[in-house]
């Protein structure tokens, strides 16, 4: 498997920016949570899409980082998000599960939750394989 690990991912100076951290993380499945405070407030008080959704773009980057080989890399070529809750304050998660790994394309899903276990968001994301030698 690939000698780059979500602890890698982890400690980038965008998650740190956003403060997402890994609860678990395994090939093929993940769940990370972060922290709506008000600096990830949009104009309306809730909490911007844009870091709900690098929540969910980085929860199936860690469940597919495990399944890569060693000269794999990914990069996401779609991701599509439905907001189904706003959110205003506390934790969220977001659990992903690889739902297709083929040899140049990764499809994952995932589910967002807030603190009270409600369902706040769904995505989608597909990745593409690069082959680096």
């Amino acid at each position: 498997m690939s000698d780059i690990r979500w602890q890698t991912l982890q400690d980038s100076p965008y998650w740190q920016l956003l403060g997402m951290k890994v609860e678990y993380a395994a090939p093929n499945s993940a769940r990370l949570f972060m922290f709506c405070g008000n600096e990830l407030l949009q104009l309306f008080g809730q909490m911007h899409g844009g870091a709900i959704a690098s929540l969910i773009d980085s929860s199936v980057a860690v469940a597919l980082t495990l399944t890569l080989y060693p000269k794999e890399r990914a990069t996401t070529v779609e991701l599509k998000v439905n907001y189904l809750e706003p959110v205003r304050a506390g934790k969220i998660y977001a659990e992903s599960k690889i739902v297709k790994r083929g040899k140049k394309i990764i499809v994952g899903t995932t589910e967002v939750t807030d603190q009270d276990g409600r369902l706040v968001a769904i995505g989608t994301v597909t990745y593409m394989v690069l082959n680096t030698g």
